[in-house]
């Protein structure tokens, strides 16, 4: 459940405050949509811009996205990790629209938004998504983002996990837990079951599990596959074997296609509106090894799905009370035996009707007051140099 802060006094009510948020934007992944969602969500005084960064020539899917939605978006160019040409043109970016916070969302926005503010003498915020720790050099950017979330004025965390890691790094800046919060979608009929089911060639009879995300090593498919596999070695052979949906894209993708052989895998590609996959599901499987607080949880929540997810980052707390069910994370026998239970509907419908209920609890205006009185305190705040 998203806390309550109180909102700074120090911050006029009346003249727009422009808070240029800047991230990668080269997919749209939760954390993409998070920020899209904060934006669209931001009380006054607050005028959100999207600040996104890719490498020249290639496409910017969330400035497109922030575009399509009516939000003002920015484009910036960067050809490498520490790019101190992207951090000027930022800096000149937010001289001309007048912005007065910037707001990170990765460890290159961090570390470009920094040296930009510094030029443009505006301050900076950082929120921590959650690590992939995926390579050696990736852990060690974020080791480096966490000890730079001490040169902004203040650093927010969507799980309570990584708000205690924040802790213990982060000293010369406050730090906040914030979670993620979406607005509310029409939950799934049975009508719109049946439709989705027809249109990605899903017999109606047939149990279907599907998992949404970035097709990458933390994201925990292998651990999916195996479960699945565990499930056809027990089964009576007359038994359907049971439909996979995967959507996404990413780093991964051949391996995983070479791994999911000799299930009913279907690999459906990246997908702007993955609405349908959820809707002919029976179940979302969201086997991860580390997460935050993944919106793809908060959204198979809203639309009444059932969802099995590992216990890692703020899932526990989502789905405690019945709303989902949790297994250790990598433990393919655990996820092979949970799948096995929720082939019931009746115990999937009762997960279900809770997993409504919860979703209430992360709405998206809870999310973006937080972050109001986090930009109050930084505004406010005496300044940390670099």
């Amino acid at each position: 459940m998203i806390p309550a802060l109180q909102r700074a006094d120090a911050v006029p009510g009346g003249a727009p405050i422009p808070v240029l948020h800047l991230r990668q934007g080269v997919a749209l992944y939760g954390a993409d949509r998070a920020v899209l969602a904060l934006s669209e969500a931001m009380p006054s005084p607050y005028a959100p811009i999207v600040g996104a960064i890719a490498r020249p020539g290639a496409p910017c899917l969330l400035a497109e996205e922030a575009r399509r939605r009516g939000l003002r978006a920015l484009q910036f160019e960067s050809a490498g990790r520490f790019d101190l040409t992207c951090a000027r043109a930022v800096a000149r970016a937010a001289r001309a629209h007048g912005v007065r916070l910037l707001h990170a969302h990765d460890f290159k926005a961090l570390f470009v938004g920094l040296i930009a503010g510094r030029l443009a003498g505006v301050p900076v915020v950082a929120t921590f998504h959650g690590d992939t720790r995926s390579t050696s050099a990736v852990r060690g950017y974020e080791a480096f983002a966490r000890l730079l979330g001490n040169f902004t004025r203040g650093v927010a965390a969507v799980s309570r996990g990584l708000e205690q890691t924040l802790r213990r790094w982060v000293r010369g800046a406050p730090v906040a837990f914030v979670p993620n919060g979406l607005p509310l979608s029409p939950p799934v009929t049975r009508e719109e079951q049946l439709a989705a089911r027809a249109a990605l060639g899903v017999a109606p009879g047939a149990t279907c599990i599907a998992v949404v995300g970035r097709l990458s090593a933390e994201k925990g498919h292998r651990v999916l596959f195996q479960a699945l596999r565990g499930q056809l070695e027990k089964a009576d052979i007359a038994k359907a074997r049971p439909v996979l949906l995967i959507a996404g894209d990413g780093p991964l993708r051949e391996e995983l296609r070479a791994a999911a052989q000799g299930l009913d895998a279907r690999f459906l590609g990246y997908l702007d509106d993955a609405r349908a996959v959820f809707a002919a599901a029976d179940v979302i499987a969201l086997p991860s090894l580390r997460e935050g607080l993944p919106l793809v949880a908060l959204e198979a929540l809203a639309l009444g799905r059932c969802l099995v997810a590992s216990a890692v980052g703020e899932l526990p707390a989502l789905l405690e009370g019945g709303a989902g069910v949790l297994v250790p994370p990598g433990d393919a026998a655990a996820l092979s035996e949970a799948l096995a239970t929720l082939e019931n509907g009746a115990v999937r419908a009762r997960i279900e009707a809770r997993a409504l209920e919860r979703a209430r609890l992360y709405d998206v205006a809870a999310m973006a007051s937080a972050y109001a009185a986090l930009y109050g305190r930084a505004l406010s705040s005496p300044s940390t140099s670099l």
